[in-house]
């Protein structure tokens, strides 16, 4: 028997088709070990608000700014038709007291947390002006349509609360908001009162979170503006009617403005007729109305720098909050770049350890495949030899 005999007749077609065959059959592995691995995306650690929040959020401040201005129009109504000077102070100083923590409460980083801030100060309010409170005398007639106007504004953050809250949260912050207002009545028109955020932590145990509320960049961005928008709409009113009341303090009201104006036109009359009658008693008539432009000087003096203090004082404030606001948000925004930072680490070694067992598993894989494949190549001959052999030298029948 020749060995020549059992060769393949076309080896160089036949080793072609194995190793197209090895290459295909890589190519499956392959796509087979990636399509096992997770699908890779990095997320952002951003928490944009719940949907819950931001109606919190729209609706605590819409119903703060309906208060602020039905306020307003009351005290317009005062000042319009009063006559005790001391009602009109305390009305102005009502309004100021009303439009400074309420802005404050409606601006807290928290949604959830500016509700509890507004639904807190509004029953301090109705409790204030109420019978037995220590403003339940301060508006004389007028002190209904006062009490009307709280009494509205704590329905409707009760109401706003309950309809955003579960029944267990709300029952929660109400337990909290009754301790609160007893424990901390406002005792005059500077509504000193403490922060409830910090009073809600120490009753809970810890710290809200505040940054988690913070939500995206972008909406972050957009309570900044709607913050703005807010001091830039009740700063004016609140400095007119700081400049009214630094003016009534003083003593120079609208009266005495009219009353000092005619006083001097009626000088100036005088002064006309002493110098067309008697030109030496010009110098007179002259020396008064110089007194009584010094007087009117004089107090508008006083009035653009009780009005100059406070504007500097809103400012001071108003650039202060903004402050406090960057460094919140700048402070966000590096928690979120660390955990960013530290999930992009993460899914990367995650990455490598997976790429690397798939690697390893197809390794092992083409490695048994092709140890088989090579058993078949090369036993396929020697059998097919060793048959052909025995069936040549089987003994042939006579």
């Amino acid at each position: 028997m020749e060995p020549s005999s059992f060769a393949p007749r076309h080896p160089q077609p036949r080793a072609s088709r194995v190793r197209a065959v090895l290459a295909r059959l890589a190519a499956a592995l392959l796509l087979a070990g990636l399509s096992s691995c997770s699908l890779i995306s990095i997320k952002s650690p951003e928490r944009p608000l719940s949907a819950r929040d931001m109606n919190a959020r729209i609706l605590s401040r819409e119903l703060t700014t309906n208060f602020i201005d039905a306020n307003g129009r009351n005290t317009d109504g005062i000042l319009a038709t009063e006559v005790d000077p001391l009602v009109v102070n305390n009305a102005l100083r009502w309004e100021v007291g009303v439009i400074v923590t309420s802005r404050s409460a409606e601006t807290q980083l928290a949604p959830l947390m500016s509700l509890l801030d507004i639904w807190a100060l509004a029953l301090q309010l109705q409790g204030f002006v109420g019978d037995g409170g220590a403003g339940a005398r301060l508006f004389g007639t007028h002190q209904a349509a006062v009490r009307a106007l709280t009494d509205s504004y704590a329905d409707g953050a009760h109401n706003l609360a309950r309809s955003l809250l579960t029944p267990s949260e709300f029952a929660d912050y109400q337990s909290f908001i009754d301790d609160y207002v007893r424990a901390h009545p406002l005792q005059d028109l500077r509504f000193a009162r403490p922060s409830v955020v910090t009073e809600w932590g120490r009753a809970k145990g810890a710290e809200s979170h505040l940054i988690d509320e913070v939500g995206t960049i972008p909406q972050a961005l957009a309570d900044t503006h709607q913050r703005l928008q807010i001091y830039a709409d009740t700063m004016p009113v609140q400095t007119m009617r700081r400049t009214q009341l630094a003016l009534r303090e003083s003593g120079y009201t609208a009266d005495d403005i009219r009353a000092a104006l005619a006083r001097l036109d009626e000088r100036l009359d005088r002064l006309t007729t002493v110098a067309e009658s008697a030109p030496e008693l010009v110098r007179g008539a002259e020396e008064e109305v110089r007194e009584s432009l010094r007087e009117i000087l004089n107090r508008l003096d006083a009035s653009g720098a009780a009005a100059a203090s406070a504007f500097r004082t809103e400012r001071v404030q108003l650039f202060i909050d903004i402050q406090a606001e960057r460094e919140a948000l700048a402070l966000a925004v590096d928690a979120q770049r660390k955990a960013l930072t530290a999930d992009a680490d993460r899914i990367g070694q995650q990455l490598v350890r997976s790429a690397g067992d798939e690697v390893r598993h197809f390794t092992r894989e083409a490695v048994l495949l092709v140890i088989a494949l090579g058993l078949v190549l090369l036993g396929l001959p020697f059998a097919a030899g060793y048959l052909v052999g025995r069936a040549r030298s089987a003994p042939r029948p006579g």
